[in-house]
C-alpha cells in the first residue's frame, strides 16, 4: 500500500497539493482493500460513506497496479467529474505515467456521415443556427462529444432536437464500411482506449460490451482489461435488468420507420421509381393499429384506467383483433426486412448497401422482440407494459439477475470491485450479495463510515403524530406539516415523494401556500431545475424518482430534505411482484429478503442528498411514523448514520436550526 499511503496520508503528495487537505483514515482503509482485491484478483464490495473520497481511494490503486482497469459509473455526472477533476489531479501527484480515456455510447458523438448528409440537404434551404454552430465546432473539436459543446454553447444543450439528426446508434452505425470511418469520433475514441491504462465508461456501455463478447466471440466495444471497478454500484441490479431484458415501444418502431423512410426515399429517387412506398405505408398502418390496440388493453388492465405499469395479461393478443394486429405488424416487418436486404444486395454504393443492411437487421430484431413479448415465450422474464406521454412501452425483464452477474461478469473479469455510498442495510451486505448472486466465500467486504460529523451537522425529525401513510387523511396532514417545516429553513429544501401520485397531489395543495419559489419535477429538464434551485437560495423542489439519488447541492441552498413515506416499492409493480413470488417459492420471506432492505437503501439515498461537505448543516424530516412504531423500523434506523440526533418535536427542530 506504499504508493497510495504516500499520496493520501498526512504529509503525502495530496496534502502538499491541496490547501484544504484533510486526513481521511476511511479513504486509506478503502485504498488498501482495493489494492488487495486487484492484486489477488478477487471480488470486493465497499460501502464508502459520503465524504470518504472513494474516487481517489480506488483510482490510485488502479493506476499503481500496472493493470488495465475499466471504471464504470452509473451517471454521466460522475464520469465527467473523474475525467475533468480527478484524473488531472492524479497526473500531477503520481510519478507513474498513465493514459486515461473516457468512452461513451455512440449516440454521444457527432456522426460525421449524418452531419455530411444534413449539410448536403441544407444547401437548398437556410440552415438552422444550431446546425451552423455544430458544424463550425466539429472542425475544431478533437473528440466530438456533444457534452463538450453543451458547456461552451448553452443554446445547444445535450437534449436539443438537432442531436437526433446528427448522431447515430449502435444499430445505425455503419462501421468500417462507412466512408468517414477513419475520422469517425467513435473510431478515434475506441482506438485511444486501446492505448489507455484507465478507461472510464458507464454501466450501460460496459454491459453492452460484455453482452457482445458473450454472443459474438471476437467482437467487442472495449479493449481487453484486467479489472473492473463499478462506482455507484447500487445501480447494478437495475442496469443488468434493463440491459438483459427486451424492450419494444411505439417510439422504437417510429424511429425505425423514420430511418427507413429517409434511406429508402434516397433509393427510390436514385432508381427513378418508387419501390418502397407500399412497404412503408403498410408498416405505418400496422404499427399504429398494433400499439393503439395494446394501449387500450393496458389501460383496461391497470387500476382505474391509470397509466401505471402493469403485468401483461397472458391473453393480451389472443382475441381476433389482437391476433390480426400482431400478425399484420409481423408481416409488415418481415416484408420490410426482405425489401431492405434486397436493396442492400443490389446497391453498388458500399455506404448505402451497409445502411440498408443495417435497417434490415433492425426490422428483423424488432420483429423477433415483438414476437417474444406477444408469446411471452421466455420463462425467466416477467412481461409488463406502461403508457407514458401517449407512448406505449412493452418489456420483458429478467426476474433474477444473479446468474447473469456470476456467469457473464464475475467469471469474465479477473478482479471486480463494487462501491457506493449505499450498499449495506443494517450494517450487512447480505441483500446486495443475494441480489447480485455473489458468493460469500469469494467476496471480500468493507464498510467505511462517512467522516462527516452527523452529530453536529444534521438532525433527523420523525413525525409520529400524523395519520398512517395508507390513510386517505395522510396527504392533507402531510402537506400541512411540510409547510411548517419549510418555515423553519425558509424554503431551501427538497421534498421527496415515493410516488408520482403523491407528488401531483402535494403540488396542487402547496402551490399557493408557499412564499418561496416552487419547482416541480417534470416541469423542466432535471438540469434546469437544479440550476434554478441553486441560484434561488430559498427554493423548494418537489420531486420523486431520479432526484432521490445522484443529485449534489452542497451549501445553504439545500438545508432540508423532507421525505413523505418510507420508500417501499409498490408490491403490485410487475417486476417487484415477480421477484416477491420467486423469493417466496424459494422459501424466504419476501418482505424481509427484498422489500425491507430495498426500501432501506432507498431511504439512505434520499438522506444522502443533504450533507455533501464538512460545512453543510441541515434537517432530514421523515413524515412516516412507522419507522418508530413498527418492528421493521429498526432496520431503517440502523441503515442511517448511527450518530445523527433525532426528535419528533417541531419546537426542538426550530431550536436546533437557530443554534449556530
Amino acid at each position: 500500500m506504499a504508493e497510495a499511503d504516500s499520496i493520501l496520508a498526512p504529509g503525502g503528495a495530496l496534502a502538499t497539493a491541496l490547501a484544504r487537505y484533510e486526513d481521511r483514515p476511511q479513504q486509506r482503509a478503502m485504498a488498501a482493500a482495493v489494492e488487495a482485491a486487484l492484486l489477488d484478483e478477487r471480488t470486493l464490495i465497499v460501502e464508502a460513506g459520503t465524504g470518504t473520497g472513494k474516487t481517489l481511494a480506488y483510482l490510485i490503486p488502479a493506476i499503481s497496479s500496472g493493470k488495465r482497469v475499466v471504471v464504470s459509473t452509473g451517471t454521466r455526472t460522475l464520469q465527467e467529474q473523474i475525467a475533468r477533476h480527478d484524473i488531472p489531479l492524479l497526473k500531477q501527484l503520481l510519478d507513474i505515467p498513465f493514459e486515461a480515456v473516457t468512452l461513451k455510447g455512440v449516440s454521444n458523438y457527432v456522426c460525421r456521415r449524418r452531419l455530411h448528409t444534413l449539410t448536403v440537404e441544407n444547401t437548398t434551404q437556410p440552415a438552422e443556427p444550431a446546425f451552423d454552430i455544430i458544424r463550425s465546432w466539429v472542425q475544431n473539436t478533437a473528440i466530438g462529444d456533444r457534452a463538450q459543446l453543451a458547456e461552451i454553447e448553452p443554446s445547444i444543450p445535450d437534449d436539443h432536437p438537432i442531436w437526433q439528426r446528427i448522431t447515430t446508434t449502435p444499430e445505425t452505425r455503419l462501421g468500417p464500411r462507412c466512408p468517414f470511418f477513419a475520422e469517425c469520433f467513435v473510431t478515434q475514441a475506441r482506438r485511444a482506449a486501446e492505448r489507455a491504462d484507465l478507461i472510464l465508461v458507464n454501466h450501460h456501455l460496459f454491459l453492452a460490451d460484455l453482452s457482445l463478447r458473450n454472443t459474438h466471440p471476437g467482437a467487442r466495444v472495449l479493449p481487453d482489461y484486467d479489472a473492473a471497478i463499478f462506482d455507484e454500484g447500487h445501480q447494478l441490479e437495475e442496469t443488468l435488468t434493463e440491459h438483459f431484458g427486451i424492450a419494444v415501444s411505439s417510439m422504437r418502431t417510429a424511429q425505425l420507420y423514420r430511418d427507413l423512410r429517409r434511406e429508402l426515399t434516397k433509393e427510390d429517387l436514385f432508381r427513378g421509381r418508387s419501390t418502397s412506398h407500399g412497404f412503408l405505408d403498410n408498416l405505418a398502418r400496422s404499427s399504429q393499429a398494433f400499439f393503439t390496440l395494446v394501449r387500450e388493453r393496458l389501460l383496461q388492465s391497470t387500476e382505474s384506467g391509470s397509466l401505471d405499469r402493469c403485468e401483461l395479461p397472458r391473453d393480451l393478443l389472443e382475441s381476433d383483433a389482437g391476433e390480426t394486429a400482431w400478425f399484420n405488424l409481423d408481416t409488415a416487418l418481415d416484408e420490410m426486412t426482405i425489401h431492405c436486404q434486397r436493396v442492400a444486395d443490389r446497391n453498388r454504393s458500399p455506404e448505402f448497401a451497409e445502411a440498408a443492411g443495417s435497417l434490415a437487421r433492425r426490422a428483423g430484431r424488432l420483429r423477433d422482440d415483438i414476437a417474444t413479448i406477444a408469446e411471452q415465450s421466455r420463462d425467466q422474464l416477467v412481461y409488463w407494459g406502461e403508457v407514458r406521454h401517449n407512448e406505449v412501452f412493452l418489456r420483458g425483464s429478467p426476474v433474477e439477475i444473479g446468474a447473469i452477474m456470476r456467469e457473464q461478469l464475475i467469471a469474465a473479469v479477473p478482479a471486480t470491485i463494487i462501491t457506493s455510498a449505499t450498499l449495506s442495510t443494517g450494517g450487512s451486505f447480505t441483500y446486495l450479495r443475494r441480489r447480485l448472486g455473489l458468493d460469500e466465500e469469494a467476496t471480500d467486504e468493507l464498510l467505511v463510515e462517512s467522516p462527516f460529523d452527523y452529530t453536529r451537522q444534521a438532525l433527523l425529525y420523525i413525525a409520529r403524530d400524523l395519520p398512517d401513510p395508507r390513510d386517505f387523511s395522510f396527504t392533507p396532514a402531510c402537506c400541512d406539516r411540510i409547510v411548517e417545516l419549510l418555515e423553519i429553513t425558509e424554503g431551501r429544501a427538497f421534498v421527496l415523494f415515493t410516488s408520482y401520485r403523491a407528488l401531483h397531489e402535494a403540488t396542487r395543495r402547496l402551490r399557493n401556500q408557499l412564499p418561496y419559489p416552487l419547482l416541480v419535477q417534470g416541469q423542466e429538464p432535471r438540469a434546469s431545475l437544479l440550476e434554478r434551485f441553486r441560484q434561488s437560495g430559498h427554493a423548494v423542489l418537489l420531486a420523486t424518482g431520479t432526484f432521490w439519488e445522484g443529485v449534489d447541492v452542497p451549501g445553504e441552498a439545500l438545508s432540508q430534505v423532507i421525505i413523505d413515506k418510507l420508500p417501499f416499492a409498490p408490491p403490485n409493480d410487475p417486476l417487484t411482484a415477480a421477484r416477491l413470488r420467486l423469493i417466496e417459492e424459494q422459501g424466504d420471506d419476501p418482505f424481509k429478503a427484498y422489500q425491507l432492505p430495498r426500501a432501506a437503501l432507498a431511504l439512505k439515498q434520499g438522506f444522502g442528498r443533504l450533507i455533501r461537505r464538512q460545512d453543510d448543516r441541515g434537517i432530514v424530516a421523515l413524515l412516516d411514523g412507522r419507522i418508530l412504531s413498527r418492528r421493521y423500523g429498526e432496520v431503517f434506523l440502523k441503515t442511517l448514520p448511527h450518530s445523527i440526533p433525532r426528535t419528533s418535536v417541531l419546537k426542538q427542530v426550530r431550536a436546533w436550526w437557530r443554534r449556530e
